[in-house]
């Protein structure tokens, strides 16, 4: 059998090199792409996270203008209502003031005892 001399490595010796070296590179890249896919993960929860608190705000903001807008319809509904009781009170004070003279000559009439001397004349 003939020896290779020990300064020139074996055929064997540089394929196992070569895998090593393979292997390490291979190695490398797993770890770049765990450490990519971690990042993105973070990116990814980070943007959920702002999403989540753009929606909360924007429900907030909804809630706000929905509580509004029933405030103002509410606002709305009560002013027409203390308008029309405003009319009412005003078209029955009129008719309590025409019928004043009348309620007043009864009043007289009946203190004075006007009812029974007319009655009695008649």
């Amino acid at each position: 059998m003939s020896q290779h001399p020990a300064s020139e490595p074996s055929s064997d010796e540089n394929l196992l090199r070569e895998i090593a070296l393979k292997e390490q590179e291979l190695q490398r890249q797993v770890a770049e792409v765990q450490a990519e896919a971690a990042r993105l993960i973070e990116q990814a929860q980070r943007q959920a996270e702002e999403i989540r608190a753009a929606a909360r705000t924007q429900v907030q903001q909804a809630a706000t203008a929905a509580a509004a807008a029933a405030q103002q319809e509410a606002d709305k509904i009560t002013k027409e209502v203390l308008a029309r009781a405003e009319a009412e009170v005003q078209k029955i004070r009129r008719r309590a003031e025409d019928r004043r003279p009348l309620a007043v000559h009864a009043v007289t009439s009946e203190v004075l005892g006007l009812r029974e001397v007319r009655k009695g004349s008649a």
